[in-house]
């Protein structure tokens, strides 16, 4: 027999009548006294509840000893040891007990994260549901009160679509277009190719949007030259004022990066223009000016994909955008209503890029597949495609006059296009792995720019390279010309915008 406790031969063995453990009855006393129940069962225990047993031989104790002799100093030693096996004992219960009620909260931690995580996806969820219900009964038209259910789906229908009143409005803009276009003549006051060839950067503003998701993926610079709309990996549209050199306004919304930005170029009364931004979350957002800050006007929801590039039509009235669900949408800017969605079984990859003719009455389209193709607005139909590049087509730009299409594939190549004869009739080869993310001609169509690896300008005719700038630290994604080309703006993943012009005396 082995007491349970010390795990030793008992000198005074009993046994527990509720466990059935065998016990040392010095220890199992003390134990009992101190905390009254089974040091093994936990059950309540009381010295009535032990049997001693009678075991034969009995030991036999020794005599009283003192502690001058070797006898008690054992004697001594063996309490102890028992007063220390009794204190490990409890202890290594305690310890069993800790690590039981440690790893029951890990487990309810654990789930309470799962909840929360669950819980915060569903709030996203609802927000994005809501906030498109609120911009759909924000454009909803309202019905007339005579009218019926049935009367008001009518009318509805009759309204989407180009219909003739739209037709009409592109015909007579075109009209007017063209004709002024057929008298312009390249302005005397056009900045040289000599002055372009000295163009340095004059100043720069950094650390724009934020650091843990950078780069600004798209620009635009409004009329007066003074402010700039970013738009950033950071779900975030920036409006800048050039003079002050800061933002002066935030635009949040979109649930993901935002892919292209736009001016309307049609400021109102107070000098305030509306403002596009389209996103990877499938939605366009239309910006307008409030008291205090731009705020959404209304949400267009057409695609069921990411949102690549919109285009605005020379009216001001009309917006075209694409998608990677291989369609392309014409919008009605007031109503926020979608007029048209053309989908086409030549198109499967999904569209790049979008611009709309100086005239028009056309638009270009670049797809993942590397295609360019161009498109009647009015019966949808696509007219002609040019097939020469590789790769995904990253930016196309029509020339003021309007004969020459520019575009740009992810490979290292900008063709040039006579919409005239239909013809490639030249090609800039960039240097072997260099990127280019947007081409972009200035108002006069005498210069072509190019960014992406670096940025760069080229004379119209000759296709002269009259200027090369490399202060970017990460890709070019976007650039502009300003008036008369006096200056160019750059935007780019390493989060600054540079603006570029004649040498500055300082």
């Amino acid at each position: 027999m082995f007491c349970a406790i010390s795990g030793e031969p008992p000198q005074e063995p009993v046994v527990s009548k509720k466990s059935g453990q065998v016990y040392e009855k010095r220890l199992i006393l003390k134990y009992i006294a101190d905390y009254g129940k089974d040091p093994i069962t936990g059950e309540d225990t009381k010295e009535d509840d032990l049997l001693e047993i009678k075991a034969s031989p009995k030991t036999v104790k020794p005599r009283p000893a003192t502690l001058t002799s070797i006898p008690s100093l054992l004697s001594v030693f063996q309490n102890e040891w028992d007063s220390l096996m009794l204190e490990t004992f409890t202890l290594k219960q305690q310890y069993q007990q800790v690590r039981q009620e440690l790893s029951q909260a890990l487990y309810q931690h654990d789930a309470a994260c799962r909840v929360i995580a669950r819980l915060m996806k569903e709030r996203d969820a609802a927000r994005e549901a809501l906030a498109s219900v609120q911009a759909h009964i924000a454009i909803k038209p309202p019905p007339e009160a005579v009218a019926s259910e049935s009367q008001n789906m009518e009318i509805e229908e009759q309204e989407r679509g180009i219909n003739e009143v739209v037709i009409n409005k592109l015909n007579e803009t075109s009209a007017v277009l063209s004709k002024n276009r057929k008298k312009r003549k390249p302005p005397p006051e056009l900045t040289s190719p000599d002055t372009i060839r000295t163009f340095t950067q004059n100043f720069s503003i950094g650390s724009l949007h934020t650091s843990t998701t950078p780069g600004i993926t798209s620009m635009d610079v409004d009329q007066t030259e003074q402010l700039i709309l970013t738009g950033g990996n950071d779900k975030k549209a920036l409006i800048l004022n050039k003079e002050e050199g800061k933002v002066t306004s935030q635009l949040k919304g979109h649930t993901k990066k935002i892919t292209d930005v736009l001016w309307l170029g049609n400021p109102n009364e107070e000098g305030y223009d509306t403002a596009f931004t389209a996103s990877v979350d499938k939605t366009i957002r239309i910006w307008q000016k409030t008291d205090k800050d731009y705020k959404t006007k209304s949400t267009i929801s057409a695609h069921t994909a990411e949102v690549t590039g919109i285009s605005v039509h020379a009216t001001k009235d009309y917006l075209v955008s694409v998608s990677n669900d291989s369609t392309w949408a014409f919008h009605d800017i007031h109503t926020a209503q979608t007029l048209v969605k053309t989908e086409s079984n030549d198109v499967t990859n999904g569209y790049s890029t979008v611009e709309i003719h100086p005239d028009g009455l056309i638009l270009g389209t670049g797809t993942n597949d590397s295609i360019v193709r161009i498109w009647d607005i009015k019966t949808q139909k696509n007219v002609t495609s040019f097939t020469d590049h590789t790769g995904r087509i990253t930016s196309i730009a029509f020339s003021e006059n309007g004969y020459y299409l520019a575009t740009a594939c992810e490979y290292n190549a900008v063709k040039l296009w006579d919409l005239r004869k239909l013809l490639n009739f030249h090609t800039i080869q960039l240097d072997e792995g260099a990127k280019v993310n947007k081409v972009c001609w200035d108002y006069s169509g005498q210069y072509l720019g190019v960014c992406g690896t670096d940025v760069r300008i080229y004379q119209a005719k000759s296709w002269n390279q009259l200027a090369v700038f490399t202060d970017n630290t990460a890709e070019a994604t976007d650039m502009k010309f300003g008036e008369l080309g006096k200056s160019v703006y750059v935007s780019g993943l390493d989060r600054t915008l540079r603006f570029y012009g004649e040498p500055t005396e300082e």
